[in-house]
């Protein structure tokens, strides 16, 4: 599992070994998200996280892009690629994109006339 505090950028080298969106749905995995301060645990399929982002992201990236249901908070949220065992998938509850929706919301200006 990445560190959680990693902020930067990796050498190139490296950073192409780190496995991505697409690499973790090829091989069948689980984009597994928890919340290190209450403890909250989810599990993702990666091809509905890259259609939410848009982009084909590594994991130590993700980190980034989520935010904890119970607590609101970014900070102590842990995101790895998981691979589960066939004697763990029944019963396993997955978060599921159902429908991306776009809230338009007005910008006000005062102009003096």
């Amino acid at each position: 599992m990445p560190a959680i505090n990693y902020r930067g950028r990796a050498h190139p080298y490296l950073e192409a070994k780190i496995p991505t969106l697409d690499d973790a749905n090829a091989l069948g995995q689980f984009v597994r998200a928890g919340c290190l301060r209450c403890k909250t645990i989810r599990f993702y399929r990666p091809a509905d996280i890259k259609a939410l982002i848009g982009e084909n992201i590594h994991v130590l990236h993700l980190q980034q892009k989520f935010r904890c249901d119970s607590c609101r908070s970014k900070e102590h949220m842990a995101v790895e690629f998981k691979t589960l065992l066939a004697s763990e998938i029944p019963g396993l509850v997955v978060r599921e994109l159902v429908d991306i929706r776009w809230v338009k919301k007005p910008l006000w200006r005062d102009k003096t006339l």
